[in-house]
């Protein structure tokens, strides 16, 4: 065992003086999992960029209370305290308040200036690395970059960069299409992520084209262990060091104790309506019982499951309220709606701090002093085992003759981020005959297809299943090339829970025209969509609305069965878009713990369940989570993610130095 543990700039003697190799170990204080939106916008913030109050909320309450501490930094502040009565359009309390002041009243589909002002404090950078699959953007490096995004362009924009300054540095013009609607092209998007990360001088954080493998926690004897590393060599690592040790003791690898129990109020209930109202606002917070670290393969302790227990909530998860919201599943993961409130799903809820005070000027007089109590970090329990994170994963590289290698690595970490977003592994249909080779999952396949020639004008009906936005992008795809479609889904039409009924037709047109066709389906009869007349049927487009798949055969025909459907029908392809999981299958069994229903599958359901003003697992000390796989799934609100760890970060050092002093 060495005489001293590795820190997040430095290893320990028994890496150090180990021979670099491919497999070599790298230690850190962060590793993040996950390189889109989620991993940019915390690599910045981990850097050292961050956010000051310079603006003036129209929210007097949420003025006052950033007003305590004016020349604070976001960072540096109770974000408790600061997002208190704060309703939107996230589960999040910490990206409730972060965008009201990057993007005000944007739900009103106002374009206002932000309220803050970036700060570089290069003394205050963290020491992290991002690891992706791709180059920086995630999925969006990935999709059709001839779609328009759902979201408004602005609405894709990360910290301190806006979409209009980084054209204008480009000099490049938008289509007409972008300019009329203020959307803006998943290729400008991608684009956009891909420079940030240059501009913003991140680049030496990431490391692209990676695959993890494993992740798991270890005590640093164990470490030792993986290593192979003998007594013999232990002794000569520590004689070797002994001079260093006499000038001056190496820096601990410190797991603060903070981390190891969850914070004093952590909330599971919050109200999602789109206006922020003090007075409007009802806080329940439920309580969590704190726990020890899950046992590892490594390590034969003993730990207790935790329990939850919530006897105010007025809002309880279960499997029937989770099937509820299966209409959901089926939108892009960055869709953000104007003024429809109504999509979005209560997940947390939050009592005001001060919910009877009659005005402002007395809410002021009484932030004060609850600000000074609050203010102060109170830790219940203290645990002294020394747990570290160990990531292991292989780097895909290309050699000199062009040929692709796989390069392992690993690291060690203080602290692990999952920010890989829920896009990982399509969902199934769960029906005999779907992993036949000609059953399909992404709409660049389509196009792969008709590229290849194996799909014409001419062929059998290509199936497109689902009812989402992706289903709907690949109808539109799918017509452009002449293609016949055959397309089939369980909702009907006129569902309120169907995501084309939400849309502003305004900004949508391209999706409001699916949605008619949609509701032409199978029948031979005028029908009516929205008090207006649908044609009887399109050119080359049929639908089986309020129908499910039975079987697929091997000889490419499809079993159908709805209220008025039970046929076959022969199809050249099919495309199911119906949603997709995330894939955490590195964290083994850990991974099943980690929800708000333990043992469900993560997901956009059962989000990881998290401290909402730290983004640390209620389950495992020391994991963080943050964008969709804590339900945020807009690009408008994962920032807040962000925030929420880079606070918690800085908090816990200073606690450190307070503790040492």
């Amino acid at each position: 065992m060495p005489t001293q543990f590795c820190t997040g700039t430095k290893c320990c003697s028994n890496h150090t003086n180990r021979a670099h190799s491919d497999d070599d170990v790298h230690c850190k204080d962060f590793v993040i999992i996950g390189n889109g939106p989620s991993g940019i916008a915390l690599s910045f913030f981990l850097s050292g960029n961050w956010p000051y109050y310079t603006g003036v909320s129209q929210d007097e309450f949420l003025h006052t209370r950033l007003m305590v501490e004016p020349h604070q930094s976001l960072v540096e502040q109770d974000l408790q305290f600061l997002s208190d009565g704060l309703e939107g359009r996230s589960n999040n309390p910490v990206s409730l308040l972060l965008d009201a002041l990057q993007k005000p009243e944007a739900d009103l589909g106002l374009e206002q200036p932000s309220l803050l002002e970036w700060k570089s404090n290069p003394e205050k950078k963290v020491d992290h690395v991002v690891l992706g699959r791709g180059k920086p953007g995630g999925i969006w490096q990935t999709l059709d970059g001839g779609l328009l995004t759902v979201s408004l362009g602005g609405w894709m924009e990360l910290p301190n960069l806006s979409m209009s300054e980084w054209k204008e540095s480009k000099q490049f013009k938008e289509a007409n299409s972008e300019l009329l609607s203020r959307r803006t092209s998943v290729a400008n998007v991608s684009k956009y992520y891909t420079d940030y990360v240059e501009i913003m001088g991140l680049m030496e954080n990431f490391r692209n084209h990676t695959v993890v493998t494993g992740v798991k926690q270890v005590k640093c004897e164990d470490i030792c262990q993986t290593l192979e590393l003998s007594k013999q060599t232990l002794k000569e690592n520590i004689a070797d060091n002994d001079q260093d040790f006499d000038q001056g003791v190496e820096e601990v690898f410190n797991v603060d104790m903070e981390d190891l129990v969850p914070d004093d109020l952590s909330s599971q209930c919050s109200s999602m309506s789109r206006r922020r109202s003090l007075s409007s606002v009802s806080v329940d917070s439920c309580s969590i019982e704190p726990w020890s670290p899950m046992p590892l393969q490594s390590y034969t302790g003993t730990s207790r499951r935790c329990r939850f227990e919530t006897p105010n909530c007025d809002m309880h998860l279960s499997f029937d309220s989770v099937r509820n919201q299966e209409s959901y599943n089926e939108s892009l993961p960055n869709w953000d709606p104007i003024l429809n409130p109504s999509l979005f799903s209560c997940s947390y809820k939050q009592i005001p701090s001060f919910p009877n005070l009659s005005s402002l000027q007395d809410y002021s007089r009484s932030i004060s002093e609850s600000y000074k109590i609050r203010n102060k970090p109170c830790i219940d329990k203290m645990c002294s085992q020394k747990t570290l994170f160990e990531v292991t994963g292989y780097e895909v590289t290309t050699n000199d003759a062009g040929m692709k290698e796989m390069k392992q690595f690993k690291y060690v970490a203080k602290n692990v981020v999952l920010a890989t977003g829920q896009t990982d592994d399509p969902n199934k249909l769960g029906v005999p005959g779907e992993d036949l080779p000609f059953v399909l999952h992404k709409l660049k396949d389509l196009d792969d297809l008709v590229k290849s020639g194996h799909l014409t004008q001419n062929s059998d009906p290509v199936m497109v299943v689902g009812a989402g936005l992706s289903a709907a992008d690949a109808i539109i795809n799918a017509q452009g090339h002449g293609l016949p479609i055959a397309h089939v889904f369980r909702k009907s039409v006129a569902d309120p829970g169907l995501i084309f009924n939400k849309l502003p037709v305004a900004l949508y047109p391209e999706y409001h025209t699916v949605h008619r066709m949609m509701a032409s389906g199978s029948y031979h009869h005028t029908k009516l969509l929205k008090g207006q007349p649908v044609e009887k049927e399109h050119p080359g487009y049929k639908a089986w609305g309020e129908t499910g798949i039975v079987e697929i055969t091997k000889d490419r025909k499809v079993r159908l069965k709805g209220p008025d459907t039970n046929e076959m029908i022969p199809v050249s392809y099919i495309l199911v878009l119906i949603g997709a999981s995330p894939d955490l299958t590195f964290l083994a069994e850990a991974g099943q713990q980690l929800g708000r229903i333990p043992g469900a599958v993560i997901g956009r359901n059962n989000p990881i369940d998290i401290d909402v003003y730290s983004h640390q697992s209620s389950n495992i000390p020391g994991l963080f989570a943050m964008g969709p796989l804590t339900g945020d799934n807009f690009v408008r609100f994962i920032q807040g993610g962000a925030l929420a760890i880079a606070s918690h970060v800085h908090h816990k050092e200073e606690s450190n130095q307070d503790h040492s002093l």
